[in-house]
């Protein structure tokens, strides 16, 4: 039979829902992204801290003096350290405050205000005992210090929350339980009690999340999520300053820290689907592992799930337990410039909180395994470099993906044929050696038949390396390309196969 020419590639995106014969796109991967419709390796990871205080369950960020200042709210306390332009850290500060008594269960909400009053810019801080319940009732004490300062925080006098604080200039907001909304007076973070300060039970369940959302002209407006409705929040001046209106009734959230703005965008993750919000609530199509991620997901940790963005690539990572897994070991994602999803294992047995530093233009994320420093974790910059470095170890990265099906029975002219690879020409920007290997089957039902791994290195330097050579045969074949070698890096290319028609056999 003639030899064909075609061109190895699938639709981008990882499926995992339904069969791997039905779809087009990808059908596996591990630390693999997309970009122009083709694979490619997602960075590498540099561990920048060894001495951070626990288990990170938020963290925040703001820049000043080519600084990056850093808090981290883990279960017993709060730390802050600065990052340099070139990823130094300083050592951990202790803002844990004093009173504050925390628990295994305790997380944090952050957000930082311009104090007139006390002419600062402020961080506000609110640790609440919903690591595992979201739905918890207890107020906790909120705190204010001074954003760029290392002394620990105090008490805003009989202000406390169950649920969060959120700034929506020049107002401090905090909320909870009941629906129970307070705000500041303006400008003056530390008064809830004259001047424009004021409070609102604005629904029957717990408010648990609020971030600002973009007003009309110069007035403060915002965005809350309670149990089921999400509510807008409106500046209207004297006497009520405030009002809400409820955007809809019959929505849920799964995570706190699952909802992340991207570009005016929200996006969370309900209890059974996602969803996102720009004007009207819709839910974000995901016909490729919704079902992956709902039917794997440790539901009794789902509140553990926190979200960041890689805006380079168009991302939002969800990280989330898997399995029986207690912290955060996998991550989907959903690329928006791709308009596609995919997953990953996360490295080191998992992360506990992530964050994109703006002005970094690096995702920071702590582990969840200790560092070996007694009762401390690590701290992580991602997106930095193609190889994991930890103190002075360095270790590659695995990558890999797998195409989808090629076969001759969904050809335009179709023909019950197996087809037998010849050789192939990989394209690839590409650095350290790759490896590729057939696997595929004879029917839908037959058992997976993987062959010899070929490995081709960046540059051919003899000329049988310019191409991979097989003699495989498969009905249903899949492609499988890996790196897994320090300094490895790929961006696939047009990377074409030379085939033939073999036999007819349909059953193994």
């Amino acid at each position: 039979m003639p030899t064909e020419i075609i061109q190895i590639r699938s639709q981008p995106g990882i499926k995992r829902d339904g069969t791997r014969f039905e779809g087009d796109n990808y059908v596996d991967g591990q630390w693999v992204r997309f970009q122009r419709g083709l694979p490619r390796k997602i960075g590498g990871y540099r561990q920048i801290n060894n001495f951070v205080g626990g288990l990170v369950r938020q963290m925040s960020t703001q820049a000043q003096n080519n600084f990056v200042y850093l808090h981290l709210g883990y279960s017993d306390g709060l730390q802050q350290l600065t990052i340099d332009t070139l990823g130094n850290t300083s050592s951990p500060t202790d803002r844990t405050p004093e009173g504050y008594v925390g628990g295994d269960n305790f997380t944090w909400q952050f957000d930082a205000i311009y104090d007139g009053a006390g002419s600062a810019s402020s961080l506000i801080a609110v640790g609440t005992n919903t690591g595992i319940d979201i739905s918890n009732s207890v107020a906790q004490q909120v705190y204010i210090g001074d954003y760029y300062d290392s002394g620990v925080l105090v008490d805003i006098t009989d202000v406390t929350a169950s649920g969060g604080v959120c700034v929506l200039h020049p107002y401090l907001l905090v909320y909870g339980t009941n629906g129970y909304v307070q705000w500041s007076d303006a400008n003056d973070p530390t008064n809830f009690t004259t001047g424009d300060a004021g409070d609102a039970y604005i629904d029957s369940s717990k408010v648990v999340k609020m971030l600002p959302l973009r007003g009309g002209g110069q007035a403060p407006a915002g965005i809350a999520w309670t149990l089921d409705r999400l509510i807008r929040i409106t500046y209207v001046g004297d006497p009520a300053v405030f009002s809400f209106d409820t955007i809809t009734a019959s929505t849920s959230i799964l995570a706190v820290n699952s909802i992340i703005e991207y570009d005016g965008i929200f996006f969370w993750i309900g209890i059974d689907r996602f969803l996102m919000y720009s004007g009207v609530v819709q839910e974000v199509d995901n016909n490729m592992n919704i079902n992956y991620f709902f039917d794997g997901l440790n539901v009794t940790y789902a509140n553990k799930i926190f979200a960041y963005k890689v805006p380079r690539y168009g991302e939002i990572w969800w990280c989330y337990p898997r399995g029986n897994a207690t912290e955060c070991t996998h991550a989907i994602i959903f690329n928006l410039r791709e308009k596609t999803w995919y997953d990953t294992e996360l490295p080191n047995s998992g992360r506990s909180a992530g964050v994109y530093a703006q002005v970094f233009n690096s995702p920071l994320l702590t582990g969840s395994e200790p560092s070996g420093f007694e009762g401390a974790y690590k701290l992580w910059r991602h997106e930095f470099g193609v190889d994991e470095i930890d103190g002075q170890s360095l270790n590659a990265v695995n990558s890999y993906f797998e195409t989808a099906d090629i076969t001759a029975l969904l050809s335009p002219q179709p023909t019950d044929t197996s087809l037998r690879i010849e050789m192939i020409e990989p394209d690839f920007v590409q650095s350290g050696d790759m490896q590729v290997r057939i696997t595929g089957r004879i029917n839908a039902r037959a058992p997976e038949i993987s062959g010899p791994i070929k490995t081709f290195p960046a540059v051919a330097n003899e000329p049988y390396q310019q191409m991979v050579y097989f003699k495989e045969q498969r009905r249903e074949m899949r492609f499988r390309f890996s790196s897994n070698t320090v300094g490895g890096n790929y961006q696939m290319g047009q990377v074409l196969g030379h085939i033939a028609r073999g036999d007819g056999r349909y059953q193994s």
